[in-house]
Order: structure tokens, then sequence, then C-alpha cells
């Protein structure tokens, strides 16, 4: 019984493989930076997988994902990745069958995926070049709190050409009161300016 169970399993897995829908350029990096954040002990969900192409797209990849993000609730937003996260359930990603996912709530990712996900990004060099900037930059920032601190600051830093700790914190607080509560520990935002600063991020 065992010994048939175990070949039903391994069939369903290479038949979810067979069925697989193709990787994209776009689809391939997202997933490798989710992977990795996997491996870091977070859980993936639409706002993280948002964040991680905000940042993908700093480090070189808008061509291949063409969002274009708005300041929002939770910090720059696109509201498309949620289409990508949908397209890919069943695949890739366990959990998202539908439009309806809040922005936090927790997606599986299909663990044999990863080798698929690492080798096509690895047979290509810019992609694997962009992929490993990214996942470089956001190593040890990939928890909810660090993702929206990191991509709002960046905007900020951006809109008003600016490192200035003071105007930061003041369009902070100006943004909404969540980012006023949420971000009013001086050491993170310092933290997250060096940080950006330190990776160059365009």
């Amino acid at each position: 019984m065992k010994v048939l169970m175990n070949k039903l399993i391994k069939d369903i897995k290479e038949k979810l493989k067979k069925e697989r829908i193709k990787l994209t350029d776009a689809r391939a990096l997202m997933l490798y930076v989710l992977y990795d954040l996997i491996k870091q002990g977070e859980f993936v969900s639409e706002f993280s997988a948002e964040k991680v192409c905000y940042f993908l797209q700093k480090f070189g990849a808008e061509k291949y994902f063409k969002l274009k993000y708005q300041p929002n609730f939770y910090g720059p937003y696109s509201g498309k990745v949620r289409f990508v996260l949908n397209y890919l359930s069943g695949s890739y990603i366990l959990g998202y069958s539908d439009l309806n996912k809040r922005p936090f709530e927790p997606l599986l990712l299909v663990p044999d995926g990863d080798e698929e996900v690492r080798n096509y990004i690895e047979s290509k060099p810019e992609l694997k070049a962009i992929a490993q900037k990214t996942v470089k930059f956001l190593d040890g920032f990939y928890s909810d709190f660090s993702l929206e601190l990191l991509s709002t600051v960046d905007w900020i830093m951006n809109k008003k050409n600016t490192n200035d700790i003071d105007v930061i914190k003041q369009e902070l607080n100006k943004w909404s009161e969540r980012k006023r509560t949420r971000f009013s520990d001086d050491r993170y935002i310092k933290i997250a300016i060096k940080h950006l600063r330190d990776a160059e991020v365009r």
C-alpha cells in the first residue's frame, strides 16, 4: 500500500510538472526572489510579491515587468502583481486561485519548482545579474515591516530627491496615520536610508 501511495504521489507531481505554465523572464524573476524569501523564513503573500517586483524593477527588470507603481496604503503598489500570482496558481503557487485574497494572506510555493526557476534564471546572464542583485539587497529585509519601510522610504527619496531624514519623516507623517505610527522610530528610517544609499538603488 505504501509503495502504491508513493508511486501515486510521484505520478501526480510529474503530471503537475508537465502541466505547468511556461516561465517568462518576468515570472521567473519574481519566483526566484520569492523562493529566496521562503528560505529566509518569511511567508509569500500578494504584498511581499508586490514589493519584490518593485525592487526587481529598481535593479533593472522594469523592461520585463513594466509595472507602474503609485503611493498606496502599504507604500508603493502597482495592483497588477496579483494577476501574475493568479496565473501562476496551480503551477508554482498554491492558494491564489481567485483574486479576492487579502494582501498579507500567506501563499505557498510549490517546492519542486525552485530548481526549474533557478535553472531558467541562471541560463540568462542578464536575468541572473538582476536576480542576484535583488536577493543581495533584500537579504535580511524580507519581513513585511522591512519591505514596506524600504519601498516607502525609497519612493520618498526619489520623489523628493532627498536623503534628509527630517524631510523623509515629514513625508511619512503626511502619507498616512499608519506610516506615522508604524515608522516612528528614527533608527529604522536611518537603517533604510543607509541600505538604499549603499546599494545605489535607482
